[in-house]
């Protein structure tokens, strides 16, 4: 499971709060040239199957006046049609991710379950302020839940492994990343299944290999670049120049942790677009242009302005066999992972979204 990392709190949104998405809607609305009152009344008017007649009656009420078809913003498309309509940015102390560049700024965010301070994560700052990520886990954005679990029975698994001189204890170690060539298997609770087998893809463009270490059950990378092919309907490719890890291995051999580092952000705004500010619940015009505001990495080499945004993922896997296309096994499943680890069936419990951080000292898991 691979998702945003979100981390919602009281002081993240001080003042607009949460857009919610029927905000989102009215806006879109009112950037189309309606007022403000129309924009309400064509909400309100709404008839939900209007999308799928033709002249614009419902199918299921050919009585009904014609209605003529809205024409839907072409903001995902175009973005800069639209002006920026300077969405509230999120702040507040805490918010996942790592320190990339290796400064602690005035106004960065400080990683809520490794202390790390310094963390950049320009993306969480653009998305936070929305309420469909304006969450904590075990809650995932809605948008990409919903587009990760769709994909995942058609889009070829995602592997890693971990070789070292002795995993059973403290040490240096090599981590891979690669693509498989089957896609992931699920469980009786529709989770994955823990301890299946998976070819690998020797395709170079999935694979990222890092030099890493292990201590006291945490695995950690030296900065590197990872990029790994994903789904048309959720990441087609997921890329992160100078990521990072920060993973803890379970006694049952799963892992749950983060991936970070600077996402070239149209990666991240094509996903939104190709929903629409409907189903992806942020304000497009918005966001884009504050992605490009806050990208701090990876200039254009004609423009010179920067292509990346800092950005944090949370990514969880279970147990497998690894297997190259011949037959040799690559890795070997150490344990059968957790018996609940559907995408709609969260495996861990935490405190509710938006609650204080527990007092300093005190464990999150």
């Amino acid at each position: 499971m691979v998702h945003t990392a979100t981390y919602a709190n009281a002081d993240a949104c001080p003042v607009g709060g949460p857009v919610t998405p029927e905000q989102v809607q009215l806006r879109a609305l009112m950037r189309k040239g309606l007022s403000e009152e129309e924009a309400k009344a064509s909400l309100e008017d709404r008839d939900p199957d209007e999308d799928l007649a033709v002249d614009g009656n419902s199918p299921d009420r050919p009585e009904a006046a014609p209605r003529p078809r809205r024409r839907r913003p072409e903001t995902g498309n175009f973005p800069t049609r639209a002006e920026d309509t300077e969405i509230e940015l999120a702040g507040g102390r805490y918010g996942y991710g790592f320190n990339l560049n290796g400064i602690v700024e005035r106004g960065s965010f400080e990683d809520p379950e490794s202390g790390e301070r310094g963390v950049d994560n320009g993306m969480w700052r653009v998305l936070g302020c929305f309420e469909g990520y304006h969450i904590r886990k075990p809650v995932r954005p809605y948008s990409e839940n919903i587009s990760f679990d769709t994909s995942l029975d058609a889009m070829p698994a995602w592997l890693m492994w971990v070789s070292g001189e002795d995993l059973s204890r403290d040490g240096p170690v090599t981590v891979t990343f690669d693509r498989a060539l089957n896609v992931a298997m699920r469980n009786g609770l529709q989770g994955l299944l823990g301890g299946a087998s998976y070819t690998i893809d020797p395709n170079p463009r999935s694979h990222s290999e890092f030099k890493g270490y292990i201590r006291d059950q945490i695995l950690t990378v030296e900065p590197g670049d990872f990029a790994m092919a994903g789904d048309s309907q959720w990441f087609p490719v997921l890329r992160l120049l100078q990521a990072r890890v920060r993973f803890r291995i379970a006694p049952d051999g799963s892992f749950d942790g983060l991936i970070g580092g600077y996402q070239p952000f149209k990666d991240f705004f094509h996903f939104l677009a190709i929903r629409g500010e409907g189903l992806s619940q942020t304000n497009l015009p918005g966001v884009y242009y504050a992605m490009k505001r806050l990208a701090e990495a990876a200039p254009d080499p004609v423009t010179g302005e920067n292509t990346a945004i800092s950005a944090a993922y949370r990514m969880q896997g279970i147990p497998a066999f690894l297997m190259s296309k011949t037959g040799e096994v690559v890795a070997e499943a150490v344990g059968r992972g957790p018996a609940v680890n559907s995408t709609a069936m969260p495996e861990y419990e935490t405190d509710t979204p938006g609650a204080q951080r527990p007092a300093e000292g005190s464990a999150r898991e």
